[in-house]
């Protein structure tokens, strides 16, 4: 079955990050073709094996205490093989997680959108230390548009209230 790892790598930048006011950014997924064979990832894995496409991290948020879903898209003008590998990377590069395993069913890019929408767990450091800089999509786009609306509200009272100065004469 394939798995996502937590790199050692990761539990190191997020153990140091924690309580010292920097962050472990998470901004990239990448996909490979594992150098064209599946195999099972490493937790003192660097990179994929065979790195093909990267993207940024279009959509992350919350789905549990140490655990974020992450999503991103590859264009059909991505080159065209089969996606044996993922890694997720940090805004230093450095590959944070890793998703492979020996009986992964490779999916072909290429000619069509290719859909990343992965949960990533952090279960190699302790509750707490992960925090996702990101609003949760449907609860971000409700705030917004409250937030739009009550804006809109207050315009529109301070404009009543300056009609009615104007008319009582008091400024």
């Amino acid at each position: 079955m394939p798995t996502t790892l937590l790199t050692d790598i990761a539990e190191a930048k997020i153990t140091a990050a924690a309580g010292s006011g920097t962050a472990v950014a998470i901004t990239h997924i990448a996909l490979g073709d594992g150098n064209g064979a599946n195999y099972a990832p490493s937790y003192s894995q660097t990179a994929l094996r065979r790195e093909k496409a990267r993207q940024a991290i279009q959509t992350r948020h919350i789905v549990g205490t140490n655990a974020w879903r992450v999503k991103a898209e590859f264009d059909p003008e991505t080159p065209a093989f089969a996606v044996r590998e993922m890694g997720f990377f940090d805004a230093d590069g450095d590959l944070i997680a890793v998703w492979a395993g020996n009986d992964v069913v490779a999916r072909q890019t290429g000619a069509i959108t290719y859909l990343v929408d992965h949960v990533l767990s952090f279960t190699r450091v302790e509750d707490g230390l992960v925090i996702v800089n990101a609003p949760d999509d449907v609860v971000f786009d409700v705030a917004a548009s409250t937030a739009a609306a009550l804006a809109n509200l207050q315009l529109e009272q301070l404009r009543q209230a300056d009609v009615l100065r104007r008319l009582t004469g008091s400024y």
